[in-house]
């Protein structure tokens, strides 16, 4: 059984139960189809000996709510965190912490990457999870108790889910894999929105030039805000296509915009008198202040061979530890890293496997023989 949590009392009764658990699962249901920030419908959270689905549109204020959660005496569980925690980091400027993922465990232990919920439940429990209600508008009261034994069902399997992946990373000793990604999940600069560096996420950018980057990064920010400021999405505001019409294209005044396709009079009207002042500001800066995409190496023949060396290494380690080695690095990836001068994969639990050996054998610190038909790394 749970209980339904939709008045402040009850709330604070349900934390004042749960104060002295040593962890608990945690989940939320929520839509995003109309807002900027996705809009909170649904919190679901477990202990060992309580189930709760707390109505946060019911409460009202959650700050009692945030303020628990954020106490750092107790682990939050989670599965594929990253989602809930910018909601909580949206509603309080801070991140649960200390917390646990078991998306980012199971990869870990070589049970799947960006393993899903329900797969993972019937993996490890043998227990298949009713998805019938996975296109909930959450939004909508009142909830029917099918809705809620779905969202319920997200904590509670996962107090199993947590326990034995648990175990089985303290056995294998690979507990401490997890604290760089579980830093980087708790750090509130993961979360943050810097508009001007979103344009690098712009479809299609890296056809523009860099003084036609400038103009799009002053766009794209304009567009960043205001959707941050109105809590709409930004696509509702100008799409990415525009954005590159808008950057790509030599404009000057208003009538100039009729030529981009999908641009309406009313966006024009509206918007126009601003996207002309981004534009100008983009190129009054010198050359030095454009950004630049990242810059890629052909690969030559030879680092070819240097990525098949390191590909052996990498499928030598994942067999060692029990890991596919898709899960720790595809060859794209390694390709990416020669072409980009790097020497280290990742720095994550990845990284952690092959970074020191791959660095050691780019630097020639390293030698790779072949005896008795075994690999064997020398130093």
């Amino acid at each position: 059984m749970y209980e339904y949590i939709d008045d402040p009392a009850k709330l604070a009764a349900l934390l004042t139960r749960l104060d002295k658990a040593e962890w608990v699962t945690l989940d939320t249901e929520f839509i995003r189809e109309k807002t900027y920030y996705p809009r909170l419908c649904l919190i679901q959270i477990a202990s060992s000996d309580t189930l709760a689905c707390i109505d946060p549109l019911q409460i009202g204020d959650l700050t009692p709510f945030i303020d628990w959660l954020n106490e750092p005496q107790r682990l939050k569980v989670l599965h594929a965190a990253w989602q809930d925690m910018e909601i909580f980091h949206h509603l309080g400027d801070k991140v649960p912490a200390p917390l646990f993922d078991t998306q980012v465990a199971a990869a870990v232990l070589g049970l799947g990457d960006q393993l899903g919920y329900a797969r993972l439940v019937e993996q490890l429990l043998g227990i298949p999870l009713d998805k019938s209600q996975s296109r909930t508008d959450w939004s909508r009261r009142p909830l029917s108790s099918k809705q809620l034994e779905y969202a319920i069902d997200d904590v509670r399997h996962l107090r199993d889910v947590y326990l034995l992946l648990r175990e089985q990373l303290e056995k294998l000793g690979r507990l401490h894999w997890l604290d760089k990604p579980f830093q980087k999940l708790a750090d509130p600069a993961t979360y943050a929105v810097n508009p001007r560096t979103v344009w690098e996420r712009v479809k299609n950018v890296q056809i523009l030039k860099p003084r036609q980057l400038a103009i799009l990064r002053e766009l794209a920010a304009w567009r960043e805000e205001r959707a941050l400021h109105k809590n709409i999405p930004r696509r509702w505001i100008i799409s990415d296509e525009i954005l590159v019409d808008l950057a790509r294209m030599k404009l000057n005044t208003p009538d100039s915009m009729h030529q981009i396709r999908g641009l309406t009079g009313e966006q024009i009207d509206r918007y126009a008198r601003e996207w002309l002042d981004c534009i100008a500001r983009a190129k009054a800066l010198p050359e030095s202040e454009w950004p630049q995409l990242p810059r890629r190496r052909k690969l030559t023949p030879e680092m070819s061979v240097v990525t098949d060396l390191l590909m052996t290494l990498l499928n030598q380690i994942a067999d060692e530890n029990g890991i596919s080695a898709q899960m720790v690095a595809t060859r794209q990836q390694v390709e990416k890293m020669l072409e980009e001068g790097r020497t280290t994969l990742s720095d994550d639990w990845r990284g952690a496997l092959v970074n020191e050996l791959f660095t050691e054998v780019l630097n020639g610190k390293t030698c790779i023989r072949v005896r008795n038909q075994q690999v064997v790394v020398e130093s």
